[in-house]
């Protein structure tokens, strides 16, 4: 069955390459990348080895933490899984998972990154070679187990990620999970980057690393160190806890594979409610409403409503309303502490947030696919349409921009900054929308469907999703200035350019948003047909 297994996988990947020049292109451009670092990879294995056992042993612990926690988050929050190693698509051969376990699992350690990763930890190892064959071969061991644990962890959290976040009893969990995580890293990032890159790699990397040995995260790259200080069992409980936790990992793999195969998919939202959420937001137009702007016509009520259904039980949307926080904390928790910036670089947090809100909505047509057909059969409402899914989505996104802003505004204690930094993300928010609003209806790709694992990739894709991604990228890039070069000045040159700043934010981001709009509204009566063509 392994064989039948990895046969179909290859047979998979080949045909996807034949038909999509786009994903060839990317797998050659990969795989050049990877033969690029080995000259790296070797000089550094090179210097390692003449450094001390406990210093090196320390750089090479921090170093698979990090390629760890890639291979956990980045499947999460950017690609998801490889389309060919997706369990599911087996639940109707009627097979089980004792039978094309075996086989997911050596084809997972045959994708490129994998064995990028295996070949670099091995070199890796070379470092130890002046401390005996012993050390050497406790060196290799350690790090293929590692890249184990990498690879297998990798499929575990996407696996139950989906799980979790398809489960209305445990969606909270995870998403107050997910937050408390990233406040915990956040701030230890904080604590031991705030004196700068140097004091951190002198005093606190050490201890994080003698932490790190005792745990799988570091016990395999760590072994060696043990070994030639002359701890022999030290040596030999840390490999054997990596084996462990192999093992455990290949059982929970094992696992969701079996989950999967018995489990279809759930389409419904995971609630259950007294009332029509979205009939009951049409009404008769005398529905309440806290602002006199809310109120706009039947189809944008509908569609408004209906996307705010979604925004609170669709796995997907959850997600990606999830994911748009990575590139703030990680700017403000780790670039400004290791760059050693200023106080003031902290108001690029919430502008990055808005823009990631805004830009992570260029697929947003083709992500309520379901919804498409009763959109365009209602007649040419492209402009309600469109209007009513930036409403829905601005209902969450524009408190979380001014949370972030006033957050930031309060640490800093720079309250005179705030019309600006209000400006900036508010316009930057609007701004960002409407382009993707555009590029939502000109470049849409297929995504996940309903119900489906919201981490994982989209069979025939690729090509399409890099050009529109690509595409509202720098369509995004060109937006930005018309509302951040204000408030720059206002921080470089001159206060008063905070007001400014304020003024044009919000005006030309109302302009950019009503714009967004009406030209997707459009463009969406005009190629409504090659929409659902596109995206399913």
């Amino acid at each position: 069955m392994v064989a039948t297994v990895l046969a179909l996988k290859f047979t998979t990947v080949r045909h996807q390459l034949q038909r999509e020049w786009w994903r060839a292109l990317l797998l050659i451009g990969g795989a050049v990348w990877s033969v690029t670092l080995v000259p790296m990879v070797w000089w550094a294995q090179v210097r390692l080895g003449f450094e001390a056992a406990d210093v090196r042993a320390s750089i090479v612990v921090l170093a698979a933490a990090v390629c760890i926690v890639g291979w956990i988050v980045v499947p999460l929050m950017v690609t998801g899984l490889e389309d060919t190693l997706d369990s599911a698509r087996f639940a109707t051969l009627g097979v089980s998972a004792t039978q094309i376990a075996p086989g997911l699992t050596i084809a997972a350690f045959l994708t490129v990154p994998a064995l990028f990763f295996g070949a670099m930890f091995t070199l890796l190892s070379g470092s130890w070679r002046y401390d005996g064959v012993g050390a050497r071969a406790i060196a290799v061991v350690g790090g293929l187990l590692t890249v184990a644990v990498m690879v297998l962890a990798a499929r575990v959290a996407v696996a139950w990620s989906a799980r979790a976040i398809n489960d209305r009893r445990t969606r909270g969990l995870l998403l107050l999970s997910m937050g408390v995580g990233i406040a915990v890293l956040g701030s230890v990032m904080w604590i031991g980057l705030r004196d700068g890159l140097e004091a951190g790699l002198e005093f606190t990397v050490p201890v994080v690393a003698e932490s790190l040995a005792r745990t799988p995260v570091g016990a395999g790259m760590y072994a060696p160190a043990a070994w030639v200080a002359g701890d022999t069992w030290g040596a030999l409980w840390r490999l054997a806890m990596m084996v462990a936790m192999v093992v455990l990992l290949g059982w929970a793999w094992k696992d969701s594979i079996a989950h999967a195969l018995v489990h279809p998919l759930h389409r419904g939202g995971g609630r259950r409610r007294r009332a029509d959420a979205v009939l009951g937001g049409v009404g008769d137009g005398q529905e309440r409403s806290p602002a006199r702007w809310w109120h706009s016509s039947g189809p944008v009520r509908a569609v408004r409503a209906r996307l705010l259904v979604s925004w609170a039980t669709d796995a997907r949307y959850v997600v990606a309303a999830a994911g748009v926080v990575a590139l703030p904390v990680l700017f403000f928790a780790v670039a400004m502490p290791v760059l050693s910036l200023e106080t003031r670089w902290a108001f690029v947090a919430p502008v990055l947030l808005a823009s990631s809100i805004g830009w992570g909505r260029h697929n947003d047509v083709a992500l309520d696919s379901s919804g498409l057909w009763l959109d365009i059969v209602s007649g040419a409402r492209g402009r309600e349409v469109m209007l009513g899914r930036m409403q829905a989505t601005l209902v969450w996104a524009l408190p979380a921009v001014l949370i972030a802003a006033v957050g930031i505004l309060a640490w800093s204690g720079r309250w005179a900054d705030a019309p600006g930094l209000i400006g900036a993300a508010v316009g930057t928010l609007g701004a960002t929308m409407g382009v993707s609003a555009v590029c939502a209806v000109a470049l849409p790709y297929r995504t996940a469907g309903p119900g489906e694992n919201p981490f994982g990739a989209e069979v025939g894709s690729l090509g399409a999703s890099f050009l529109a991604q690509l595409a509202s990228a720098i369509a995004t890039a060109a937006v930005l200035p018309l509302m951040t070069v204000p408030f720059f000045l206002s921080l470089t040159v001159h206060s008063g350019w905070g007001w400014v700043a304020f003024a044009t934010g919000l005006v030309l981001g109302a302009v950019c948003f009503t714009w967004g709009a009406r030209a997707a509204g459009s463009l969406f009566n005009h190629r409504s047909g090659k929409l659902i063509a596109a995206i399913t």
